[in-house]
């Protein structure tokens, strides 16, 4: 999975945290938790696919310079079955058998200098794809910390947005009682001071 692909899973993550259910008069919101771990779960099976495909790079190496190994022993026992059969006079057999040993030799040098370079370069790709996998990880992090932050922030605003309104509801309510016990002071109401009061 690309990095791409966990930038959207935690695009994905913040919007089903920003559309869950706020709690009046507190810094909460209700959000429904097996949607939230379903996209974390996939978040982090995501992260390590580069180092899957680093193993899957060292095995298919270990696989090549198998079959290389397998290759060579061929060629040696194809060899001294040759020369076995074909071969009758010592001398000769001699030759072939130190021509032989020499590239049986030869064969084991560079199946040892293959399996060292493919080792060297397995190590590397390992490396780099573990690297790459805590950058991801620790990115992901820093995002969700700024995003949780803001979630915070927002929330701040929302309950003192509340709290001023339910000031301004008491005020209302305070002036309103207040004009009614000054109505009850003047009297019962009649049409006439109605229509002194327009």
């Amino acid at each position: 999975m690309t990095v791409s692909n966990i930038y959207k899973l935690l695009d994905k993550l913040e919007m089903k945290i920003l559309k869950g259910v706020p709690i009046p008069l507190t810094p909460w919101v209700i959000v429904n938790h097996e949607m939230i771990i379903d996209v974390l779960d996939k978040i982090r099976a995501s992260i390590p696919g580069e180092i899957q495909e680093a193993h899957g790079i060292i095995k298919k190496r270990e696989e090549i310079q198998s079959e290389a190994q397998k290759l060579a022993n061929q060629v040696l026992m194809e060899a001294k079955h040759q020369s076995e059969s074909m071969l009758s006079e010592s001398e000769l057999l001699r030759a072939v058998q130190a021509e032989a040993d020499r590239i049986r030799q030869q064969v084991i040098t560079d199946c040892e200098l293959l399996k060292n370079q493919t080792q060297d370069e397995a190590e590397m790709v390992r490396s780099t794809a573990i690297n790459e996998a805590i950058s991801i990880r620790e990115g992901s992090d820093r995002y969700a910390e700024a995003v949780l932050a803001n979630l915070e922030r927002d929330l701040a605003e929302l309950h003192e947005v509340v709290r001023n309104g339910q000031k301004h509801l008491a005020k209302i309510k305070a002036e309103s009682i207040a004009a009614l016990a000054a109505q009850r002071s003047r009297g019962p109401i009649s049409a006439a001071n109605i229509q002194n009061q327009k």
